[in-house]
């Protein structure tokens, strides 16, 4: 170790072993997204793809044929020029090396501004190694935002770390943050978190933590979120009129959403638990004592670790707010297990970490035993009146909770898994009494290096063993796609695709060339032919993403795409080496 510690400090061999470790992880990640992730696309990812598509074909934000009034479409950009390559087999494969990219290239900022707060090579060394292998790096086989929000989101505590701690109250500080803020924005929705965490970090500041500042703080604040608004609403307006939307975004009615369930005391009654759960699971999963040891020396921290502090503390608690007041209530209100989505908060524990780093040699001098050992016990305590097992949903939602489901799936493995926990902060807790502060660290470290690598090792296993299911579907699109090209007149526009629910054919139609076909569910389909045989089809349920909507375009559908044989009247079944759909089109008896 003592090896590794002295050449890491000496020159520039840091840098090399970045380098090469970024090489490696792009090279290991698009390697095992190929191989494992390309057929595993769910609904969210076909989102992102399909207005890819879009972005690249110049159509705006259409989706299944209709303009969605989705405007976080960055990420998308980002791939959108893997569509340049190829068939659609070999676009997914380019996109996944672009996330590859993209999740790997966290090493450098993480890197920096590690050194930078620590003054400390090595250390910075080892949370930027950490940042890489994390579980949620396996995202890199999806088509997600995270791919592109991760790294801005720790580019914007780079700016924070860097610009912030430094002048907090500059304006030119203050006003690239808010552009920063805005752009990180354009990537997902739940930016607008980070924007609410930055607002409660300079209220925190005017308020409690520096008074003899407080018109320069109130001034900040008006420029930070005057920068953002003005960026924000100049983009949304530019939007609509570019797409020619006049309805609400979605990260408009996400708001109205928020804003209506605070009114709602039952509601916010019922949310007590779900908040609680998320607070100690997200301490749980950050490492327990990277939250908790700094709060346990709150009143040692100099002035840029206790800032640091708030702004990761502000975070988390807006996330936990949205999340509550937003998803709880339509995914599982009232039940005792949570759909953990740790997807949304992952990347607080790299500023947490350099947090833990930088109060390594604190402990040693801090007499704060007793204020770790009542937190420590006031959260074991706390623990055992929530559920420790996460919902359904955990493949994507917190990647970590996918293993865990899978070995602690029973009632007493399930106290097996308490039991483990309880010793594991036992353990931490007797090596905080005996000053063994080296050991401490290296536990865990330890612990976060083994959750990452396990965790995206049995999930990679897991998605190599599913994908079987999809082949066909892919192999039915490709087919699709070489059909409709040797059709010189065909529009896609003139495709009608049928299927058993709105997400279940996300696997065929990410492989489809186009974005602007129409989608249809079969209940609505076989019910609108009962009992208008013959007629067009102006009058039937199309749907987008979680709209319905109607098309007088679609009226008389050149092809219809279905996953069962139906006799549809005026269309003949195409004599096509499908799988698993049925291709039709309409015979020509019926177009005169």
């Amino acid at each position: 170790m003592l090896k590794i510690k002295a050449f890491i400090e000496k020159g520039n061999n840091i840098k090399i072993v970045l380098i090469v470790t970024f090489l490696l992880s792009v090279i290991l990640r698009t390697v095992l997204g190929i191989a494992c992730g390309q057929m595993n696309v769910f609904y969210d990812e076909l989102l992102h793809w399909n207005l890819s598509k879009s972005v690249f074909y110049h159509l705006g934000s259409n989706f299944r044929n209709d303009i969605l009034s989705y405007k976080e479409i960055l990420y998308s950009i980002v791939i959108s020029g893997s569509h340049i390559f190829g068939n659609t087999e070999t676009q997914y494969y380019i996109a996944v090396g672009i996330n590859s990219v993209l999740m790997s290239s966290v090493i450098f900022p993480v890197y920096f501004m590690s050194s930078r707060f620590l003054n400390n090579k090595y250390r910075a060394g080892i949370i930027a190694f950490i940042s890489v292998m994390l579980p949620e790096m396996f995202y890199t086989t999806k088509i997600l935002q995270e791919n592109l929000f991760y790294p801005m989101t720790i580019w914007f505590f780079y700016i924070f770390i860097v610009l912030i701690l430094k002048e907090q109250y500059r304006i030119r500080n203050v006003l690239l943050l808010g552009g920063y803020v805005f752009l990180v924005s354009l990537c997902k929705q739940m930016a607008l978190n980070i924007f609410a965490g930055v607002i409660l970090y300079y209220i925190l500041q005017f308020l409690f933590f520096d008074k003899g500042n407080r018109k320069k703080c109130f001034i900040s604040l008006l420029y930070f979120v005057t920068m953002f608004l003005v960026l924000k609403v100049s983009y949304d307006i530019l939007f609509n009129i570019v797409n020619g939307i006049a309805k609400e975004s979605s990260a408009e009615v996400t708001i109205i959403a928020i804003l209506q369930n605070l009114l709602d005391s039952y509601l916010l009654s019922r949310l007590i638990y779900p908040a609680l759960t998320y607070l100690l699971m997200s301490a749980l999963y950050f490492g327990f004592f990277t939250l908790f040891l700094p709060l346990s020396i709150g009143k040692d921290l100099n002035k840029e670790e206790r800032n640091l502090f708030i702004i990761i503390g502000t975070i988390l608690i807006s996330t936990i707010t949205v999340i509550c007041l937003r998803i709880v209530p339509a995914e599982n209100l009232d039940e005792m297990t949570a759909r953990f989505h740790f997807i949304y908060m992952f990347f607080l524990i790299i500023p947490l970490l350099i947090l833990f780093f930088s109060i390594y040699d604190k402990i040693r001098k801090v007499k704060q035993n007793r204020r770790i050992i009542f937190l420590s016990f006031t959260y074991i305590l706390l623990l055992n009146y929530i559920s420790i097992m996460p919902a359904e949903g955990s493949t994507i939602d917190c990647v970590g909770a996918n293993y865990i489901k899978y070995l602690f799936n029973s009632e007493m493995m399930v106290n097996t898994l308490y039991m483990l926990i309880i010793t594991g902060i036992s353990i931490c807790l007797y090596l905080l009494y005996k000053k063994k502060i080296k050991l401490f660290y290296s536990v865990i470290l330890a612990g976060l290096l083994l959750s990452g690598v396990i965790s995206n090792l049995y999930t990679y296993i897991y998605l190599y063993n599913d994908k079987q299911d999809s082949i066909n579907k892919k192999e039915d699109a490709l087919i699709l796609n070489e059909y409709f090209e040797n059709r010189k007149d065909f529009d896609w526009n003139s495709l009608l695709v049928i299927s058993d629910r709105n997400t279940s054919d996300a696997k065929l139609e990410s492989f489809l060339k186009r974005p602007d076909y129409y989608y249809s569910k079969t209940e609505d389909f076989t019910g609108y032919i009962k009992e208008h045989p013959g007629e067009s089809f102006s009058g039937l349920n199309l749907y987008s993403f979680n709209h319905q909507f109607y098309d007088i375009k679609a009226a008389y559908p050149e092809y219809i795409l279905t996953n069962k044989w139906i006799s549809i009247n005026g269309y003949d079944k195409v004599d096509l080496d499908l799988s698993r759909y049925y291709l039709y089109s309409r015979n020509k008896e019926a177009m005169n």
